[in-house]
């Protein structure tokens, strides 16, 4: 016959071995492993090899056998650590092997290395190694940068999927404590640009001459955000835009300089087909709008300028509406959205801007932003939004983070149902985890604002981050126990100095406050010494903001406290990475 069915070879093959034994059966498993190519067959060897050692009958030559294929295999894939074991059981058992020999000389290995047993840790294969080490903090995954283990190429790969480069360096403040080393600040400045752009040049070179390590990143952010008196920034964002088109698996861009770098970043990263979900755009020292190409899958959008024209960034918005998750704009000259954007599709909202006699921004979002988990407003109000509160008392389901900062009043608005709208609104919200309300201290019982505001605290039995004005007529004593029990992060921002005498309040204070706070921010307070806040009042917490300053608290095995400034650079770009190694997540609307 001509006809041949090509699967009837494979029905033969297991008809047969179903009439041998399970050592005949693992003995023709053995001779046709030998056949498998050693590039791409890494999860096939490893599933037979499994079986094939599964049958105690096997002889120990041909398990000696199966080893070395599998080692082969896995030095092929780049499995280094775990073909070392396999080569150390064959050695185990037969110290004078010549294929482990051989492939110890080829592999530029030691024999001494595979002989010799660890005494740190199981010698786990790389891959239970990578997922141990994805729940570690950023920190810690640079301090296993020197440790001479696999974990360290692990720790390696992990922490370049987020990479941020600083093209110049932004000024550092002068701390107060530091103010007599001030005739070193250029010197000081200029290493630290010098470092960065070293930094920068390796990075990009990396990603430019080793494809492996550029389809890693999936998190780029650029920042550019000072006048270039070195020249060297048009060098680098050339760099920058020969790279880009190597990272293909790129998710995530943020980008903060001026226009002409934002324009050639966006638009290599549209013509490199980049599928980015999360864009976030920093226009510094400059006014105005930016074209944005058309990205089609952005889910979380971010734009923040000082005043312009909103046009080009409200169309983009508008071309993305059916994607977009997240919007974020921060412009305190523009308006809200509300014509081009589906907010029932939005899970997070963040605006900083204007809120006009006519806007109706509140009524929009609260009668169908029915997805909504986090919302905050800033800005000036012009319009009287209590009613809006009051009609949608029950919207919003989902709201886990609620946020109103309101900068200033307009001088004929006043709405003294504002604050009592506002606490209704968000009254026994079990799910309600984060709570911001910033008030003008001027304006105050314009909008409604009095000790009565933080009576709606003991309701949010759920919440963990409280950043609140201090009202003027509620007593210290009071307000401790106002806040909640589970909350873990709390500012406090003052509106006029207390009268007595500072310590005094913090004494009054103390009794009420939650057992499990961890952060403590305090604004507008006359505090000379910071030591003698922890001292008389908060001793447990790991993290303090006094105004614009932060400082992290260590206490040590004798029992006393030593405190640590932020730099203003940890402060900006690191705070994310440092609240995590402290446990202060919580805290992370309090410093951003």
């Amino acid at each position: 016959m001509n006809v041949f069915n090509p699967r009837i070879l494979d029905a033969s093959i297991r008809d047969v071995t179903g009439c041998l034994s399970d050592t005949q059966k693992a003995d023709v498993l053995l001779h046709a492993l030998q056949h498998l190519p050693l590039e791409g067959s890494r999860i096939v060897m490893e599933n037979a090899v499994q079986s094939f050692l599964q049958v105690s009958s096997v002889p120990p030559a041909d398990v000696a056998r199966a080893l070395l294929l599998r080692a082969k295999t896995r030095l092929a894939a780049g499995y280094r650590t775990s073909a070392q074991q396999d080569l150390l059981s064959v050695l185990s058992a037969d110290p004078a092997n010549q294929d482990v020999k051989a492939i110890i000389q080829s592999q530029h290995l030691r024999q001494e290395m595979l002989i010799r047993e660890p005494d740190g840790p199981p010698r786990f294969s790389a891959e239970v190694w990578r997922e141990i080490a994805l729940y570690l903090p950023k920190r810690d995954l640079k301090s296993l940068l020197s440790v001479p283990h696999a974990l360290s190429r692990i720790a390696s790969q992990l922490i370049f999927r987020e990479i941020d480069l600083h093209f110049t360096a932004s000024p550092e403040p002068l701390r107060l404590d530091d103010r007599y080393k001030g005739v070193h600040g250029g010197r000081d400045e200029q290493e630290l640009n010098a470092w960065h752009y070293q930094r920068s040049a390796d990075i990009l070179t990396r990603i430019l001459v080793d494809p492996v390590f550029a389809s890693q990143v999936r998190s780029l952010s650029v920042y550019a955000v000072v006048s270039d008196a070195s020249h060297t920034l048009a060098f680098q964002t050339g760099m920058l835009i020969n790279s880009l088109p190597q990272l293909c698996n790129l998710r995530s861009a943020h980008c903060s300089g001026n226009k002409e770098l934002i324009s050639r970043v966006l638009d290599t990263m549209c013509t490199s087909n980049h599928r980015l979900y999360s864009l976030s755009i920093n226009l510094v020292n400059c006014s105005g709008d930016i074209d944005i190409p058309p990205f089609k899958h952005i889910t979380h959008f971010s734009f923040t300028a000082e005043g312009g024209n909103s046009r080009s960034t409200h169309d983009f918005i508008s071309q993305s509406h059916d994607n977009l998750r997240s919007l974020v704009i921060k412009n305190a000259s523009w308006k809200f959205p509300t014509d081009g954007i589906s907010i029932r599709h939005l899970t997070t909202i963040e605006f900083e801007g204007c809120f006009s006699v006519d806007s109706q921004v509140f009524s929009e979002i609260l009668s169908t932003g029915h997805q909504l988990e986090s919302l905050t407003l800033s800005g000036i109000l012009e319009c009287t939004p209590s009613a809006t509160f009051r009609l949608y008392r029950s919207s919003l389901p989902f709201l886990t983070h609620f946020a109103l900062k309101i900068v200033s009043l307009h001088r004929h608005v006043t709405d003294r149902d504002l604050v009592p709208a506002i606490s209704e609104f968000l009254r026994d919200r079990k799910h309600l985890h984060s709570f911001h309300l910033i008030v003008p201290s001027a304006d105050h019982r314009r909008i409604g604002f009095d000790a009565s505001a933080w009576g709606v605290l003991p309701s949010l039995i759920n919440l963990h981050s409280l950043y609140i004005t201090y009202p003027r007529d509620l007593s210290p004593s009071l307000a401790g126990w106002l806040i909640p029990r589970s909350v873990r992060a709390l500012t406090m921002e003052n509106m006029v100095p207390p009268t007595e005498d500072l310590l005094l309040f913090i004494n009054q204070l103390r009794p009420g406050i939650p057992p499990l706070l961890t952060f403590l921010g305090m604004t507008n307070f006359p505090i000379r010494s910071v030591i003698n806040v922890i001292d008389h009042g908060f001793s447990n917490v790991r993290l303090l903001r006094i105004d614009e300053g932060v400082w992290s608290v260590v206490h040590l095995d004798d029992g006393s406290i030593e405190i640590e400034q932020w730099p203003q650079r940890r402060i900006k770009y690191h705070t994310t990475v440092w609240l995590e190694s402290l446990g202060c997540e919580d805290a992370i609307r309090h410093l951003i």
